[in-house]
């Protein structure tokens, strides 16, 4: 879950977590997500203190998502190092203010950005998880500068190492990142015959088990006028895990769960 709130009532982007919190609940999956808090636009830490405290307590991960439509489109390691430092140091506080020694490892950039500069402040600030690559795509940010191209890059691949210059390289062995391939973004058009394509690649590959990245965002459960939760795109939500269940017999896990199956 990228925490991309996009709802300027505090009160109703807490509602939207709680009924996250909800769904998640009832369908068996606390404990098995991961949570990307989008700290520096929108303040969880000050804003949305009990719903911090309530997925630390269920155990799900907890990384960190940084968007940088501020620099538009120029990055340089220095200035993007501050400003990711902000988020970090501001969540890290936090956690030990309120007892937690959880340390940030696990990042993604906003819009899947993809730029060398930007993985060398990553790595500057210690992380070593990143999760940006989405096998067969392209993309821009929200102002429209180019974010990433991985038309180049085949669906069905696993976690791979990579050091800055080399994100994109997904048959790489080594190197300071562990970069988590995403399969499906966004909550509404979960793209089955993707998903299918992936699968068989793994089967052809022998790859057991096979990691499938799917990736929404809160503002995502409500109405378009983003004033009030949508009762249709909840039940889209529970009906998607469902049918990855039933039908294609998915597993749930967060991140740290993942990697750990694979030895990663």
């Amino acid at each position: 879950m990228d925490c991309d709130l996009l709802c300027e009532d505090i009160g109703r982007r807490q509602k939207s977590l709680n009924v996250l919190l909800d769904v998640f609940s009832e369908t068996g999956l606390s404990g098995h997500i991961t949570w990307f808090a989008n700290e520096n636009d929108f303040q969880l830490t000050k804003n949305h203190q009990a719903f911090l405290q309530e997925i630390l307590r269920r155990g799900d991960n907890l990384g960190i998502h940084d968007h940088f439509e501020s620099f538009k489109g120029v990055y340089k390691r220095e200035a993007i190092r501050k400003f990711c430092h902000r988020s970090k140091e501001a969540m890290e506080r936090w956690l030990e203010e309120n007892g937690y020694s959880v340390k940030f490892w696990l990042h993604r950039n906003g819009c899947l950005v993809q730029q060398p500069e930007v993985y060398a402040a990553l790595k500057d600030l210690g992380y070593t998880g990143v999760s940006e690559i989405w096998p067969g795509k392209q993309g821009v940010d929200r102002d429209g500068h180019p974010a990433f191209d991985n038309r180049s890059v085949p669906i069905g691949i696993m976690p791979y190492r990579h050091n800055e210059m080399n994100f994109s390289a997904w048959s790489s062995k080594e190197g300071h990142f562990v970069q988590i391939p995403i399969m499906q973004m966004f909550l509404k058009d979960l793209n089955y015959s993707s998903m299918e394509r992936w699968i068989q690649t793994f089967e052809e590959r022998s790859v057991d088990p096979g990691i499938l990245v799917w990736v929404f965002h809160p503002y995502e459960i409500l109405d378009r006028s983003r004033q009030r939760i949508s009762s249709e795109a909840v039940g889209i939500l529970k009906s998607h895990i469902e049918r990855c269940r039933s039908e294609y017999e998915v597993e749930f896990t967060n991140v740290k769960e993942a990697l750990s199956e694979i030895g990663c």
